[in-house]
């Protein structure tokens, strides 16, 4: 089983031999981003419903698009091989240290 991601105070982490910073501050068009991606999709009356497989691919390519939008430099190719649990303690360290976006991942885990 993978170790599970470990994200310092100051927000630096490493991935696969890389290191990445969460920033201090973000853009307007950062938070909006952010926050856009992880607002949760409702399923549409008489659309397509989404099975729970899919449905759980689909929030962890939201988590990986959100956290990509705002950690400088860093890939989404870099972060298809983390698991869930990794890539919700990227979030979760957001969501605790950085205010402005707390409320975006609060939602989607509520």
């Amino acid at each position: 089983m993978p170790e599970l991601l470990s994200i310092k105070p100051d927000g630096l982490f490493e991935l696969a031999g890389k290191a990445y910073q969460i920033p201090a501050e973000f853009s307007a068009r950062e938070v909006y981003s952010y926050r856009r991606l992880l607002e949760p999709i409702p399923d549409v009356p008489g659309g397509t419903s989404l099975s729970d497989e899919q449905r759980s691919r689909q929030r962890a390519y939201l988590l990986r698009r959100a956290a990509v939008c705002v950690i400088p430099g860093l890939q989404m190719r870099a972060l298809e091989p983390l698991p869930m649990p990794s890539l919700r303690t990227i979030h979760q360290w957001i969501s605790e240290h950085r205010p402005e976006l707390s409320s975006a991942y609060q939602q989607l885990i509520a």
